[in-house]
């Protein structure tokens, strides 16, 4: 279903309510936003490690995306830079 709008003054869009509705989105709700051949691409936010880029067990840690791996490594290495 293609529907048309005009983009603001500042460049921004309202997504409908019918398709914001099917594909899930809802207030507040943090998007990914990519550039594809012919437009951009709109989807649901997918939580990625800052460091290293990986999708897998990825929590927020002071506002940044952390990995388990890259979390446990940034202890170790906070632990050896501040110990004693």
């Amino acid at each position: 279903m293609t529907k048309s709008k005009k983009l603001t003054s500042k460049s921004a869009v309202t997504i409908p309510k019918d398709l914001r509705f099917e594909a899930g989105f809802t207030g507040g709700m943090a998007v990914d936003i990519e550039p594809v051949k012919g437009g951009i691409l709109i989807k649901p936010h997918l939580p990625t490690c800052r460091f290293c880029g990986s999708i897998e067990s990825v929590d927020t840690l002071k506002g940044m995306e952390v990995c388990a791996k890259c979390a446990i490594e940034l202890k170790k290495e906070v632990e050896q830079k501040y110990a004693g």
